[in-house]
């Protein structure tokens, strides 16, 4: 094995500076490709997963809101027994769903915790610079098609931007992923700058129950 490394590294010692810089070119690619591929592309997918499933929730519990505001209005006019006994059952559905959505909302991260969080992680590795870290406005989950119907929970996004090598950005990613608390992850953006430091841009958000910005 150390013969045959020795022999590999006099052959690219007698390659020109620009082959030497392609096949740097190379390698760079395809540590990024492994990178995306093992860590960045599957976490995505299961955080769009976990999104629709709470789209999903929150859209069917907004709707039965408005059915249940619905036939109170009905009721407060014309009492009615049938219309009494369908809004008991509609506000068992609404009441099933509320627990469904607090049950996927328990173990995330707050969202006035989470640049903090996503900071600390990065200075434990003392490897890493960082050069950006802001709020973004929050946005409803979904938007309420029914009037007077108000979002019951937002998206509270977090941008982030640093510097490092790819082994530290990789520790660093899989630091978050292994962290106890839930949030998702929105974009990545992965530019080689100087070989081997890259720059990262990263979108994270949790969610919350509240619409106030947090502070960042």
């Amino acid at each position: 094995m150390s013969s045959r490394w020795q022999t590999l590294e006099s052959k690219f010692s007698l390659l020109s500076q620009r082959e030497k810089v392609l096949i740097a070119l190379c390698g760079t690619v395809l540590v990024v490709m492994l990178l995306v591929i093992g860590l960045i592309e599957p976490t995505l997918k299961q955080s769009h997963a976990r999104q629709l499933q709470i789209q999903n929730l929150i859209s069917n519990n907004q709707q039965l809101q408005g059915e249940i505001m619905a036939l109170q209005a009905r009721l407060a006019k014309d009492p009615d027994q049938e219309l009494d006994v369908e809004l008991g059952q509609l506000t068992r559905q609404s009441q099933d769903l509320s627990l469904q959505l607090a049950e996927q909302m328990t173990s995330m991260v707050a969202p006035s915790d989470m640049p903090n969080l996503l900071e600390s992680v990065l200075r434990q590795g003392q490897t890493l610079n960082l050069v950006a870290l802001e709020s973004l406005p929050a946005e409803p989950v979904v938007r309420s098609s029914e009037p007077g119907v108000e979002s019951e929970y937002y998206v509270h996004p977090v941008r982030m931007e640093f510097t490092g090598s790819y082994f530290a950005i990789r520790d660093y990613l899989q630091a978050l992923e292994a962290l106890p608390v839930k949030y998702y992850w929105r974009s990545f953006q992965y530019q080689v700058e100087s070989y081997p430091e890259a720059r990262v841009r990263l979108e994270v958000y949790t969610l919350g129950s509240r619409e106030e910005f947090i502070g960042g």
